[in-house]
C-alpha cells in the first residue's frame, strides 16, 4: 500500500515522462526480493504502464536517426531489464504505441516521389538494431529487451511488413504499397494488444461466460499487409469485466450522445467516439482515460 502511495505520489509530482519512469525505478527496484514478481508487475501495470504508453504515443518518429529522440524507449528497456515489467505489457506497449508510428512514418516517406533509399535504409536499419541486436554488454541476469523482441511474432512481422514496403518502393510497385499500408497509430494501443495476448493464452475449449470477448485480429496477409480490426468499445467491455465493473448500453430517453451509443460503466455514463472515452461529470461530458474511470467507481 505505502509503495502505491509513492508510486501515485510521483505521478503527480514528477511531470517528465521518463523522469517518471526512471523514479519508479529506483523506487520499486530494492523491493523485488520482498515482493513476489506477479506483485511488482501488476504495481506497474496499473500505476506505470499507462503513463508510459501515453508518452510513447505522443513520441514523434524522425526518419534521420541521428535525430530520433530514443531516450523514451531506452528507459522502457531499462525498466524491463531491470525485471519490475512483465513481458506482456512491454510487447504491448512496443506493439501498440511504437511500431505502428514507425511503421506508417516509412511508409508515408516510401510515398514521396524523392524519398532517398539510403535514408531509408539507415532508418530501418537503425530501427531494426535499436528492437533486435543484443548489446555487448548487459548487468542484468533478465531477458534482454532485445530477445524478447526477436521472439515476438508481431514485432517481426512489423519489419517483414516494412522490408515489403521497401521492396515495393524500389521496384516502382505503387499497387502493391499502397496495399501494404500499415494500420494508423490512432488505430492501435497498448491495451488491444494486451487484451490479443490475454486471448491467444486462453484455452480453446474455455467455456465463453469465463474468456473476454475481445475481436482482436492481427495478421500479415500472403501479401504483407498488415491489418488491425477491433473495436475500443470491446476493449472497454473487457477492461470492465476483468476490474468486476458492471458494462452495459444505457436503456432510456438519454440512449444515445451525437449519434453514438451511451453505456453504463458501473453507475457512470459514457460513450466512445473515435477511440476516446468519455463520461458525463456532472453536467458535461468529458474525456476520460479507463484507470480514472475505474477509480471513480
Amino acid at each position: 500500500r505505502n509503495l502505491k502511495k509513492t508510486i501515485s505520489f510521483l505521478g503527480k509530482s514528477v511531470s517528465n515522462d521518463a523522469t517518471f519512469v526512471r523514479s519508479c525505478i529506483l523506487t520499486l527496484f530494492p523491493w523485488k526480493r520482498l515482493f513476489d514478481e506477479s506483485t511488482v508487475f501488476e504495481l506497474t501495470s496499473n500505476s506505470v504502464t499507462p503513463r508510459f504508453a501515453r508518452s510513447l504515443a505522443r513520441v514523434t518518429i524522425d526518419m534521420l536517426p541521428a535525430d530520433q529522440d530514443w531516450e523514451h524507449l531506452h528507459v522502457l528497456f531499462e525498466y524491463f531489464e531491470e525485471g519490475l515489467m512483465s513481458s506482456d505489457d512491454f510487447v504491448s506497449l512496443i506493439e501498440g504505441e511504437v511500431l505502428p508510428a514507425w511503421s506508417n512514418a516509412l511508409h508515408c516517406a516510401l510515398k514521396q516521389k524523392d524519398h532517398d533509399l539510403n535514408d531509408i535504409r539507415g532508418f530501418y536499419i537503425a530501427w531494426k538494431g535499436q528492437f533486435f541486436d543484443q548489446p555487448t554488454k548487459s548487468h542484468s541476469k533478465n531477458p534482454s529487451p532485445q530477445s524478447t523482441l526477436r521472439s515476438d511474432s508481431m514485432a517481426c512481422r512489423y519489419f517483414f511488413g516494412g522490408l515489403k514496403m521497401i521492396q515495393a518502393a524500389l521496384e516502382s510497385n505503387e499497387a502493391l504499397l499502397d496495399s501494404l499500408r500499415p494500420p494508423h497509430p490512432t488505430d492501435c494501443n497498448y491495451r488491444i494488444s494486451l487484451m490479443h495476448r490475454s486471448k491467444e493464452r486462453k484455452p480453446q475449449n474455455a467455456e465463453k461466460s469465463s474468456a473476454v470477448n475481445v475481436r482482436v485480429q492481427r495478421n500479415l496477409r500472403g501479401n504483407g499487409k498488415m491489418a488491425v480490426a477491433a473495436s475500443f468499445q470491446e476493449v472497454v467491455e473487457a477492461f470492465a469485466n476483468q476490474h468486476d465493473i458492471p458494462f452495459h448500453p444505457k436503456s432510456g430517453s438519454k440512449s444515445m450522445k451525437d449519434g453514438k451509443p451511451v453505456f453504463m460503466f458501473g453507475e457512470h455514463p459514457i460513450y466512445i467516439d473515435k477511440n476516446v472515452l468519455f463520461a458525463l461529470r456532472g453536467s458535461a461530458w468529458r474525456p476520460i482515460s479507463l484507470e480514472h474511470l475505474a477509480q471513480a467507481c
